[in-house]
């Protein structure tokens, strides 16, 4: 009786312990995820006196806490912000590995730098003819100045096959895949007959990935200075980051934006406050006084190595014969496709004319688009090159774009056009933006989304960000859009008919090209459990026809213009 009374006792005991264990664990995770809350809510009252309704014709509509920015943070919320971030090299680990064994072998006095000059593409499968349908196989052998081989691979190339000359050939991209060890392969699907040939570029070897890696190593860009001016008309220096610095708290004055807390801090104006900022600007090239020992981009060591270069071989030009043709039966260019997993290549240019791969793209001229394009609220939201999707869209649907009487001359200022029931809307991404002009132009993508309300028309969301912040550390990037990314699953809790596209980075034919690789990569990671999304990959049209500037030139933009046009419809037919 004793022994089961003591063990019943026991048990008892035990329970009652554990209950007070697992509360007190359950009550702390509690307050973790409180304290790890990343969108603390401000105080309503505060937030209310600066807000303003625009009607939807404004081009400032769905911008009601414009008045926001450019405020200390202190007026909304005395939190301190707390800086959150993530460590993007996991993402890359095979580079990784190559970048370490890179670094082991500098320890050698014999090192040289590596320019590629003397490596080689071989054909591995040369015939005198090939015929549609088949695969051509090509290897690339990496090679030092001393002709010795590469052993670790972890070079940044492209592949084109391409018909004809002129800047927009037909063609199509090779996939190069990396072997590690100083070769890679290129496979090259034959789709069109035709006398073609092969085009291998350099667009940066290991050794240019490694200083571009060094130089992005802090989360500010390198050799520049972004100034405020504020309503004092003091100017100070400001960025996403201060705390490699070695100014106090005192000295600093917290302007992250009250709503998401995206970071922009400025040194306190010798007035000792913190007053309304009017203005930022980027100056470049001028050195930061906080950027001490830390170097921008080594341009001439990038040029030396060999960066943007034609890997120069004999007998690259094949032969093409009518064979096996393209399946016909492919799905409509619907979002729902998803995008994240696609067949690489994803399509080719024929006849002047980009054809998907993976899908029907039917629609050609944007004519076609204006039924399907009715009742619907399409928002380009990002930089520049979203700003030309938005001209690029209001010209074709036949609307003169003219300036409106508030405008200030500045590109990324709000725009909007409505027109035979079909919404269009251009906003920029907040910063850091390297083009002068108040804060109140430069709405953060988070603060957009979070103003779409309830309503009947679709709405289509087509972002891209990255190459204002392309020389930061990656984990600028990677807070940025997870704070996107968390703005869209809020609206789709509040909105059912809402698709977001994410148009990828493209392949520039610049030292810094790799750098928009890597952002792609990231993205990919960051999106790939969002419902109703869509990654809009234009990485391999992009490959085809080569770009030396950020802005595509007209005839490239019409083309990815139009197979937007084939996802935003849907697969319907206007």
């Amino acid at each position: 009786m004793f022994r089961y009374s003591h063990k019943r006792l026991f048990a008892i005991v035990f329970f009652c312990a554990s209950f007070h264990v697992s509360f007190r664990l359950h009550k702390q995770s509690q307050k973790l995820v409180e304290k790890r809350q990343f969108y603390p809510k401000p105080r309503i009252d505060y937030l209310a006196r600066y807000k303003t309704e625009f009607p939807n014709d404004s081009a400032w509509f769905g911008l009601a806490y414009q008045n926001l920015y450019g405020r200390p943070y202190s007026d909304f919320l005395d939190l301190k912000f707390e800086q959150k971030l993530e460590n993007w090299t996991i993402y890359f680990p095979e580079l990784m590995t190559s970048l370490n064994k890179l670094n082991q072998r500098k320890q050698n006095t014999d090192f040289t730098l590596n320019t590629f000059s003397n490596s080689r593409v071989v054909i591995v499968d040369k015939r005198t003819e090939y015929k549609t349908g088949d695969i051509l196989n090509a290897r690339i052998d990496a090679y030092d100045w001393n002709k010795n081989s590469s052993s670790f691979g972890g070079d940044y190339f492209v592949a084109r096959l391409v018909y004809g000359d002129g800047l927009n050939p037909d063609g199509i991209a090779g996939i190069v895949t990396d072997h590690r060890n100083g070769t890679y392969s290129i496979r090259v699907p034959l789709l069109t007959p035709g006398e073609a040939r092969l085009e291998v570029r350099l667009m940066i070897p290991l050794e240019g990935i490694a200083e571009l890696v060094r130089c992005t190593s802090l989360r500010k860009f390198l050799g520049t200075q972004y100034v405020a001016e504020f309503e004092t008309k003091e100017q100070t220096e400001c960025n996403v980051d201060l705390s490699f610095t070695n100014l106090t708290a005192d000295e600093i004055c917290d302007y992250s934006n009250p709503r998401n807390q995206e970071p922009w801090f400025c040194v306190k104006p010798p007035s000792g406050k913190c007053p309304k900022i009017t203005n930022v600007m980027l100056i470049n090239p001028r050195p930061s006084e906080f950027d001490l020992s830390n170097k921008r981009c080594d341009e001439p060591l990038l040029k030396q190595l060999g960066c943007n270069q034609n890997i120069q071989s004999p007998d690259f030009n094949i032969t093409v014969s009518s064979g096996i043709e393209e399946p016909k039966s492919l799905p409509p260019c619907k979002t729902s496709l998803n995008g994240m997993e696609q067949l690489r290549p994803n399509g080719y240019f024929v006849n002047a004319a980009w054809k998907s791969k993976f899908c029907k793209n039917n629609l050609k001229t944007f004519n076609e688009t204006r039924g399907c394009l009715e009742n619907k609220e399409i928002y380009f939201l990002g930089d520049s090159t979203s700003r030309q999707y938005y001209y690029l869209f209001a010209t074709k649907l036949n609307q003169s774009v003219t300036v409106p009487p508030y405008a200030k001359g500045y590109w990324h200022e709000p725009k909007t056009f409505i027109t035979d029931n079909i919404r269009i809307y251009y906003r920029a991404h907040g910063p850091p933006l390297q083009n002068k002009g108040p804060p109140t132009t430069r709405p953060y993508v988070s603060d957009v989304l979070d103003e779409i309300a309830p309503g009947q028309h679709e709405v289509v969301i087509v972002f891209n960000l990255g190459l204002h912040i392309i020389y930061f550390e990656p984990s600028v990037f990677i807070q940025r859009m997870r704070g996107i990314r968390d703005a869209m699953l809020r609206l789709n809790q509040r909105r059912t008919n809402v698709r977001f596209i994410y148009r990828s980075q493209r392949v520039l034919n610049i030292s810094n090209g790799w750098l928009a690789y890597r952002y792609n990569v990231l993205a990919r990671e960051i999106f790939k459990n969002v419902e109703n999304f869509f990654y809009f990959d234009v990485w391999d049209m992009s490959v085809v026809w080569p770009l030396n500037s950020f802005h595509p030139e007209q005839p490239y933009l019409e083309q990815e213009g139009i197979y937007l046009c084939n996802f935003i419809c849907n697969g319907v037919m206007g």
